[in-house]
């Protein structure tokens, strides 16, 4: 290269004072500033990146506080979601399944008042509601009235031969009332299992769409035992710098949403519709004639509902890391 290409290359290249002043849209327009008041404060920030980067801390090292380094997971929501945990285990003793049966109650009948028989026209059905207010009610009741009540009566009733027609009665002093009461049965998540010899064994002799609905639960149960206790050990138990110790707790946290998958599939294949394998009426009256969605929201208890609100907490929290 000449000496003439030489010149004509550094003619080229910008100066330090005009770098600085179109580095990030002209941050120094002007005459740029000195960074540090004194060679001393020079020194000392020199030194603490020099720290900082012998720690192998990088992002530290360009910034005091960097929000890529916070920690993911806190110890609120460690806490948080080992509490959920905890709801997801504890859910499997309280009642998943409950059925019941309506027992038909025997009214009590009061006793009858007493027949009233008269021949006398005086007693009819107008005539026994124009009695005079000083009347009493034995005296309707018997057909006695005073000669007050018969003038008024004849008087009410005029020449009306329609009014006067001899008439019987038989006046009754109570109305019978059915009245029922519900008899529940429950079982909790982890009796279910207990119960496979009893209530399993109807539920598997009926038809296929029963028996995948049986297989989801029991499996649904077992999730709600072993997801709980992988996610603590993830909340807790694991090694290592918080950033591999949070994508290894997200991974975990994504099978929380198997309950929620195995719910939702119940539900689907209910609308199939099935019938019993056994007489449900003799059973339980809640559960219908036919296997069916309403059926099956009649048999879930609160547990179940309580198991899966835990785990969608905990999956989303999975979302969010």
């Amino acid at each position: 290269m000449t000496e003439a290409e030489k010149k004509n290359t550094s003619l080229k290249r910008i100066t330090d004072k005009q770098r600085f002043q179109y580095i990030g849209f002209e941050v120094f327009p002007g005459q740029p500033k000195k960074m540090f008041k004194s060679d001393a404060e020079k020194e000392k920030m020199v030194e603490a990146v020099r720290a900082k980067r012998a720690k192998l801390e990088a992002l530290h090292a360009l910034r005091d506080e960097c929000t890529l380094l916070e920690e993911r997971v806190s110890f609120s929501d460690r806490v948080i979601l080992g509490v959920a945990c905890l709801a997801m285990i504890v859910s499997l003793f309280t009642p998943w399944y409950s059925a019941y049966n309506e027992i038909e109650e025997t009214a009590q009948a009061a006793e009858p008042a007493e027949e009233v028989v008269t021949d006398s026209p005086l007693v009819s059905d107008s005539a026994a509601f124009v009695m005079g207010e000083g009347d009493s009610l034995a005296a309707a009741l018997t057909g006695a009235a005073s000669p007050a009540t018969e003038e008024l009566a004849v008087e009410e009733l005029g020449s009306d031969p329609y009014a006067q027609v001899s008439a019987e009665e038989v006046i009754h002093g109570y109305v019978a009332r059915k009245r029922t009461h519900k008899e529940y049965e429950r079982l909790s998540g982890i009796g279910s299992f207990a119960a496979l010899g009893s209530a399993g064994s109807l539920v598997f002799s009926s038809g296929v769409v029963l028996v995948l609905t049986g297989v989801l639960f029991l499996a649904m149960t077992l999730v709600c035992l072993v997801v709980p206790l992988y996610t603590l050990y993830g909340l807790f138990g694991l090694k290592g710098n918080p950033d591999s110790r949070a994508l290894r707790l997200k991974r975990l946290l994504r099978f929380n949403w198997l309950p929620l998958g195995f719910f939702l599939a119940a539900v689907i294949l209910s609308f199939l519709g099935a019938e019993y394998g056994f007489d449900a009426v003799v059973y339980f009256t809640s559960i219908g004639e036919s296997y069916g969605p309403a059926a099956l929201l009649n048999t879930l208890s609160w547990g179940v509902y309580i198991s899966i609100g835990a785990s969608i907490m905990l999956a989303v929290k999975g979302v969010e890391i």
